[in-house]
């Protein structure tokens, strides 16, 4: 239960918050106005990113069981990829066939080129090109997708662009390069292991940027200093975190290396040991910490949000996204 808090919290990190200085600290009524903006600004970008339409004809594409692709969704909504999905066995040309509800292919060639109209546009045709796609394996995982090249067309108009690309290495990810393009949307992830198991120690760090046409969404940058354990495992030692979403800012460091997982006290370790804070980028004002506290009576912790006058409120209660994002961890 430990290892999974700390692991959904380096996921949910990259989605929220950048940089550290200093600021004062704000009342707790200016801290909640604070959030409630930052929930406007990501509920009103999520919907607009949910109405483009690179993102609706994707949204189709993928809850079709007979699209030829290797990442579909779930019956919860949950996207995921198709582990004994063979890139060479599935290539042609597929289109869509309105009575039976399912793609049809119409034949081979060198690539995946997927045909269908779009969703609610039917006067607009839209094309997908699956250009390469590749599985590897790692020590964890037994299909990890290690090479995306994608193309997806509404009209004349491209609307999605696909980039990816994995490096492995002693079975295990050494390098990650992504890049999605959607309408003006513009993402970008890197991520970077260095040292091996021939050195005692090492370094993993990773960066996200998401711009909408010339505004930035999202920046941010993760670094964690790691010591190898030959043969097969690694452990992070000191984190540091710098992250901003819209005016919302997170900076801080974790030395997650001297808290001790076993401890009957895990949220006061945690707590010893991390300095996480929230700030309004506008004023500089200090929303409040991230701390790890008790749920319930059964030995379960969670994050929440410690505001100036020491009260606390569960961090998915207030930052609503989270909610969504922690059902696709479980």
């Amino acid at each position: 239960m430990r290892s999974r808090l700390f692991f959904s919290l380096t996921l949910f990190l990259p989605f929220l918050f950048l940089s550290c200085r200093s600021g004062h600290p704000l009342d707790k009524k200016e801290a909640l106005n604070s959030l409630k903006i930052l929930n406007g600004d990501m509920i009103s970008f999520i919907y607009s990113l949910s109405e483009r339409q690179g993102s609706k004809a994707m949204a189709f594409l993928m809850k079709q069981a007979s699209a030829p692709l290797p990442f579909l969704t779930d019956t919860t909504g949950r996207p995921g990829f198709i582990k004994d999905f063979s890139f060479s066995s599935r290539k042609g040309i597929y289109r869509w066939d309105n009575a039976s509800r399912v793609f049809l292919k119409e034949k081979d060639t060198t690539l995946i080129l997927i045909r269908f109209p779009m969703p609610g546009q039917p006067g607009t045709k839209c094309l997908f090109f699956l250009y390469d796609f590749e599985f590897g394996k790692t020590r964890t995982k037994s299909a990890f997708p290690v090479k995306i090249q994608a193309t997806l067309f509404a009209g004349d108009k491209e609307v999605l662009s696909i980039r990816h690309q994995t490096s492995i290495s002693e079975s295990m990810i050494s390098k990650i390069s992504s890049e999605i393009k959607s309408d003006s949307l513009r993402c970008s992830f890197e991520l970077k292991r260095e040292g091996s198991f021939a050195v005692k120690s090492g370094k993993l760090s990773s960066a996200i940027s998401i711009y909408d046409g010339r505004n930035e969404v999202m920046r941010s940058t993760l670094d964690i200093d790691i010591d190898y354990h030959p043969p097969f495992t690694y452990s992070f030692q000191h984190i540091r975190i710098q992250q901003n979403l819209f005016t919302t800012e997170l900076s801080g460091t974790i030395d997650y290396g001297s808290i001790n997982p076993t401890s009957n006290s895990y949220d006061q370790e945690f707590n010893k040991n991390t300095h996480l804070e929230l700030m309004n980028s506008d004023d500089h004002g200090i929303i409040g910490d991230i701390v790890l506290s008790p749920v319930g009576d059964d030995g379960r912790f969670d994050y929440f949000i410690r505001f100036s006058d020491k009260s606390e409120s569960r961090l998915k209660d207030q930052i609503i996204v989270l909610k969504k994002l922690f059902r696709y961890l479980k």
